[in-house]
Formats: structure tokens, C-alpha cells, sequence
């Protein structure tokens, strides 16, 4: 079974650009992520990908990678009962290793992501689209894997729409 398929449809000119909500907020998270650099200007992530890229995690140095997941789409309660309210995404992060260098560098990761969504407005406003991210839930988890073990960090948010 082939497990990269890549679908020859194209429905771009189809959908009017008001509707055009989830790949945006994709796009835009997946943005931030990209932007982010550690303390010698260098990209902090290997790879920032839309979705599960399962190539991604057989090996990316010394770097971790990020993944961003479309969960949810709340629907608002007023007259526009079938329009989207909240978009609730989450962010993943792998981090390869079994030291506790790995485990103290998930917490700095953490920290760091943390404090993007509490001091840059960008990365909870966008025009037009998103008038308001609420970090929903954090964790961080240990995953064996055979003789590999991998940190995540699990970011859940809420994007209120506008």
C-alpha cells in the first residue's frame, strides 16, 4: 500500500475566499512555527509540516520536528448556525532522545512556545481570520520506541474565528 498518494484535484477557484478558514490557520501556525529561532539565529525546528509527515521522524539530527493538526471545528450557536466559531488545533513537537538533556530541552521548548503566545500578538491574531488563540491544554510526554526513545510536547489550542 502506498502511503504518500497524492490527489489530482484542484477546487481552488471552487471555494470564495470567506470560506477559505482552515487551510489559513494552518498556514499561519505553520508560519509561526518556521519563525521561530534559537539563540544563534539558526531555524529552531528540523521541519515544520502541515499534518503527519512520516518520514519526518526517521531521523532529523539534532533538531526537533513539528507537526500542526486540524482537530476540530466548533460551530457558532447564532443565526450563522453553519458557519465556523472556533477552529481547535494542535501542535506537536518530537524530540528524539532518551537524556535528560532531551526531557530539559522539551521544558525550555515549552517555555519558549509559551511565552510567543502570551507576548506576540501575532501569533494569536489574524486579520481577518482569527480574532483571538487560547493555548487550551499543554503537555509533555515520554515515548518509548524500541531502543529510541522520543520526547513530545503536545500544544492544544482554540482559534476563535471573526
Amino acid at each position: 500500500m502506498e502511503t504518500d498518494i497524492h490527489y489530482e484535484f484542484e477546487i481552488d477557484e471552487k471555494v470564495l475566499p470567506d470560506y477559505r478558514v482552515t487551510n489559513t490557520v494552518m498556514n499561519w501556525l505553520k508560519g509561526n512555527l518556521d519563525s521561530l529561532v534559537d539563540n544563534d539565529n539558526k531555524k529552531l525546528f528540523h521541519k515544520v509540516n502541515i499534518g503527519y509527515n512520516e518520514r519526518s521522524l526517521k531521523g532529523f539530527g539534532n533538531r526537533p520536528v513539528c507537526d500542526v493538526y486540524l482537530d476540530n471545528i466548533d460551530y457558532r450557536d447564532d443565526f450563522d448556525l453553519n458557519a465556523p466559531g472556533t477552529i481547535n488545533t494542535v501542535i506537536v513537537i518530537t524530540l528524539k532522545g532518551n537524556a535528560n538533556n532531551t526531557y530539559t530541552k522539551a521544558l525550555d521548548l515549552t517555555d519558549y512556545i509559551i511565552q510567543e503566545f502570551i507576548e506576540n500578538k501575532d501569533w494569536r491574531e489574524l486579520d481577518l481570520v482569527v480574532k483571538e488563540t487560547r493555548i487550551n491544554n499543554t503537555s509533555i510526554q515520554i515515548n518509548p520506541n524500541n531502543k529510541v526513545w522520543s520526547t513530545m510536547i503536545l500544544f492544544e489550542l482554540d482559534h476563535t474565528l471573526t
